[in-house]
């Protein structure tokens, strides 16, 4: 069955998610900039609750360009996360060429191991994608997420395809919808990967911006039900 993956940030979004039936969650803090690394605390957690975790390795927002003292930041933190529990840490980087960071990656796999590794979507913006996934899987990295390159992953599937022809097993994130979940099934993605999120203003301050960010139990109900072929509760 498709794989339901739901991006998290607090133990209040893990038990949504888990209440609405996701198989798992990437764990990141700061969701609003695409996610940094979170709080290993919260990973702890996560596990406890039987959830099963992914965890965002990204000392920062902006850029995928990562300075020698990140990657080394980076490297630590993935052994951390590990250590936590994660099943897996989703890490990614490129080079001031715009092509996959070769430094960064065998610091990874040296460190945390390739099987440990999920690449993200580093590749949907690098140059040479083509030339990043034989790398990824000359190291032992099998797994993407990815959106095809394209803003929504369902609009990206010519590349998912492509790379999934090439030996990468393929978790489709971006902008990804109910109704999306037919044709990238069709693709043989392994899972989907969707936020889930709607925002909501509990308070207001002339000083302070009181907007938060949390998971949607009907998005996730919505989705699970969609990868398990069911309809959706609102159709």
């Amino acid at each position: 069955m498709l794989s339901v993956e739901v991006c998290a940030s607090t133990l209040v979004d893990v038990a949504l998610a888990i209440e609405g039936g996701a198989h798992r969650v990437e764990l990141c803090s700061v969701w609003q900039v695409g996610g940094i690394t979170p709080n290993v605390v919260v990973v702890e957690s996560a596990v406890s609750m039987g959830m099963e975790v992914r965890a965002l390795i990204r000392p920062r927002e902006g850029h995928f360009g990562w300075s020698a003292s990140e990657r080394t930041w980076s490297v630590e933190e993935a052994k951390l996360m590990m250590d936590a529990g994660a099943d897996r840490v989703v890490v990614g980087g490129l080079n001031s060429d715009h092509r996959l960071d070769t430094d960064y990656l065998h610091r990874m796999c040296d460190e945390v191991g390739a099987e440990a590794l999920v690449w993200h979507r580093a590749i949907d913006v690098s140059d040479s994608p083509e030339a990043d996934v034989e790398a990824l899987l000359s190291a032992g990295v099998t797994t993407l997420l990815s959106s095809g390159r394209c803003a929504r992953a369902v609009e990206g599937l010519d590349h998912l395809r492509s790379w999934m022809d090439m030996g990468m097993e393929v978790v489709a994130g971006g902008g990804v919808r109910p109704q999306d979940v037919p044709a990238l099934r069709a693709a043989g993605v392994e899972g989907v990967h969707a936020s889930c999120r709607r925002t909501s203003l509990p308070w207001q301050h002339p000083l302070f911006d009181g907007s938060v960010h949390p998971v949607d139990l009907d998005k996730v109900v919505a989705l699970v039900q969609a990868a398990q072929h069911m309809t959706h509760p609102h159709e």
